[in-house]
């Protein structure tokens, strides 16, 4: 049996190539292209989508598009080009139920290289304990080239726990976009308290985390 969502809050920064990151947030509510929902849900049993999100990610004035998919206990993140053809598709480690993509956040990280970065909520599992956490994916594409698509596993950005002797907690982060060393290329910082992880972009995908 199928089910298809045809809503699904999707909360989103973007940035164009000339111009500094502005926010926006949808509420999505069109269904999938069929010919391309159908390709996808072939022989699963269980398929969750969201509707194609248009964004141009290359400066060719053509919108590319992205969607989350769950599928047999299983999250993916696809991108598509203009004509909707099959670019690049990313796998997400779910640790529990309800997991979903809900924030992307696009920034130019140099000239050269776009950075996406996605807030995915791997879940919630509820055996002895309570726990739920929110996982950053960072998404790169450089030099404008749709071939050129990478993805790199993230930290944990939030974590909600309670224990079995009744503990309750939450731990959130903050993330910015910051020029450290003023090469032009901007460093991921996620922020929690009085303590910090800095990401810095290299090229091809490859980061270094301090």
């Amino acid at each position: 049996m199928r089910f298809l969502l045809v809503t699904f809050l999707f909360l989103i920064s973007m940035s164009s190539f000339s111009q500094d990151e502005r926010s926006f947030r949808e509420l999505f509510r069109a269904e999938l292209d069929k010919e391309v929902r159908d390709e996808l849900a072939s022989d699963a049993k269980y398929v969750v989508n969201t509707p194609l999100h248009k964004i141009d990610l290359d400066g060719d004035h053509r919108k590319e598009s992205i969607f989350y998919e769950f599928k047999d206990g299983k999250s993916w993140i696809h991108f598509l080009g203009y004509d909707e053809t099959r670019l690049k598709s990313f796998k997400l480690e779910v640790n529990g139920f309800g997991a979903k993509v809900y924030k992307i956040r696009v920034r130019q990280l140099s000239k050269d290289s776009l950075g996406l970065v996605f807030f995915f909520y791997e879940g919630m599992t509820k055996y002895t304990e309570l726990n739920s956490t929110v996982r950053l994916y960072f998404v790169t594409i450089d030099h404008q080239d749709l071939n050129k698509i990478y993805m790199e596993k993230g930290p944990i950005f939030w974590q909600e726990k309670r224990t079995q002797q009744g503990y309750y907690f939450q731990r959130p982060n903050e993330l910015s976009f910051v020029d450290f060393n003023r090469n032009g290329t901007k460093e991921i910082l996620v922020k929690q308290g009085n303590t910090a992880s800095v990401f810095m972009y290299l090229s091809k995908g490859k980061w270094l985390k301090f």
